[in-house]
Order: C-alpha cells, then sequence, then structure tokens
C-alpha cells in the first residue's frame, strides 16, 4: 500500500518552464542578430558593388576619350541605380613616358569616407586614326 504523505508528481515545476523560456528568448534573439547582421552585410555589398561599376566607368570614359588626360585632380557626381555617386580623379604621371596612371574613388552622395579605390592607365596613342590607313596600305603592299 502507498503512503497518503508521499505523492508523485508529474509535469514542470514554475522555475523549470520560466528558465525554458529565457533560453528560447535568448536563442531567438542570437537568430534575429544573425540575420540583420547579414541583412547589412548585402546591403554594404550592394553599395560596394555599385561604387566599383561608377569607378570602372570613370575609368573607361577616361580610356576612350579623344583628348590624353591632362594630370590632376578632378571630382564629380555620377548616378547609377537611382542614386548619386561622388567621384574622385587623380591622374599622376608614371615612370613610363607617355603612360599616365588613373586611381578613382568613390564613395556614396554625403558620405565621409571613400567606399572604393580602383586603379587604371592610361598611355598615349602610338598611330594616329589619320595615318592609320597610310599603315594599313603599306602592310597590305608589303604582303607577296
Amino acid at each position: 500500500m502507498s503512503h497518503p504523505l508521499k505523492k508523485r508528481s508529474y509535469g514542470f515545476t514554475l522555475i523549470e518552464v520560466l528558465v525554458a523560456l529565457v533560453i528560447v528568448a535568448l536563442g531567438v534573439a542570437a537568430a534575429m542578430s544573425a540575420l540583420l547582421s547579414a541583412a547589412n552585410g548585402t546591403d554594404r555589398l550592394r553599395e560596394r558593388t555599385y561604387a566599383e561599376w561608377v569607378a570602372i566607368n570613370r575609368i573607361t570614359e577616361t580610356r576612350i576619350d579623344a583628348s590624353f588626360p591632362a594630370l590632376g585632380r578632378t571630382e564629380g557626381v555620377s548616378r547609377m541605380a537611382d542614386k548619386d555617386w561622388q567621384w574622385r580623379q587623380d591622374i599622376r604621371a608614371t615612370a613610363i613616358e607617355g603612360v599616365v596612371q588613373i586611381i578613382v574613388e568613390v564613395r556614396s552622395q554625403g558620405s565621409e569616407s571613400w567606399i572604393v579605390t580602383l586603379s587604371g592607365a592610361r598611355g598615349r596613342d602610338v598611330v594616329s586614326a589619320q595615318s592609320a590607313d597610310g599603315l594599313w596600305d603599306t602592310a597590305e603592299r608589303a604582303q607577296p
């Protein structure tokens, strides 16, 4: 026979339930923090990608411009992805005569720090467009 004062109880106490709820709340908070961090990383990556495209466009425009770039610094604003991007371009001399270095820095409009810095180069044209026809004529005549 069982003793009347000895009761077996099944289930959880209030303290055990509260401890379990605290553990679940901490886990959910950590998961939300990780998701927020991933979302912020995606935004930074998107901004950096657009800034790189602005810098690449600036270097390309300098390379294909008909006139050879003058040494010095120029600044401007480009629009990409419905946003204004501020760029700063430095043209510097190199150790190779007729070749300049193009350094472009880009940041979002109103930002304090530059997001991207890219470098390229441009050399003086070896053959002008006007004399190219003469070179091709000479090359054709040289063939047997």
